[in-house]
């Protein structure tokens, strides 16, 4: 077990970790900041293309199509609801496809609005970050995130965070290859943080999401995770199980004292 003393860094993931999307269980998730800009996105591609099934896609099936995506990225969670729509024949994603990069690219433009808007950090978040910096952790905190940087840097100028993250410790989407579950985002947060090998199980890595978990885990951190998305019992039952569980930063606080 980890305390705020021993332990040698943090990275955080942002949407329902740092960041309150909306996208958690204490709220409705069919209606959260992305799934918001998702489906609108789909919706006004689907008109200016004549695509019914577009259209009329419900929120539920939106949600969905993100949700039962085993790959954590905006691409693989459009691709998939359109291939359960029939509108592409196989399951592996085509980074090329038209139709595909006219969503993503539309759901992009629309986030930002809404973020800006309606984005806010979940309660203990910024004091927790805080506490890790007064406790040594200073230069020692990075991002391990699949969003896009220009809504980090949002999200963290807003949340007054900005201070605690320099930019080459934030991992974006635009800096991996692989999106969660893969490792990779979390290895180049930890290659940010300049320190020795030997320290990746003295590091912390919060998540919210199963896939997020599996990506820390497999990079050999400290994964804590946070009851935002599942309960701790949930959590704790995950083929891949976090290290720490809480329901709050507060809870990290005691528990890492």
């Amino acid at each position: 077990m980890l305390s705020v003393t021993s332990a040698r860094g943090a990275i955080f993931d942002i949407d329902e970790t740092l960041l309150d999307t909306g996208g958690n269980r204490y709220g409705n998730p069919s209606n959260a900041l992305h799934e918001r800009a998702r489906l609108q996105a789909f919706q006004e591609v689907g008109k200016r293309h004549t695509i019914p099934d577009f259209i009329t896609l419900s929120a539920e099936d939106n949600l969905r199509g993100f949700l039962d995506e085993p790959v954590h990225s905006l691409e693989a969670a459009v691709w998939h609801i359109m291939f359960t729509k029939g509108i592409v024949a196989t399951e592996e994603i085509e980074p090329d496809n038209l139709l595909l990069r006219e969503i993503v690219a539309r759901k992009d433009e629309l986030f930002e609005d809404i973020l800006r808007a309606d984005g806010k950090p979940f309660p203990g978040a910024v004091s927790f970050v805080a506490w890790l910096a007064e406790n040594g952790l200073q230069d020692h905190l990075a991002i391990a995130s699949t969003a896009i940087r220009r809504d980090i840097e949002i999200f963290l100028d807003t949340a007054r965070l900005g201070g605690y993250f320099s930019s080459k410790r934030i991992i974006a989407k635009e800096d991996v290859t692989h999106a969660k579950p893969n490792p990779e985002a979390f290895n180049k947060a930890f290659a940010a943080l300049s320190l020795p090998e030997p320290a990746r199980p003295s590091v912390l890595a919060f998540e919210d999401n199963p896939r997020g978990i599996m990506s820390a885990k497999a990079a050999g951190l400290f994964t804590c995770a946070i009851s935002t998305v599942l309960t701790k019992e949930d959590l704790l039952a995950l083929a891949v199980p976090p290290d720490l569980v809480a329901d709050s930063f507060d809870e990290f606080r005691e528990l890492l004292s």
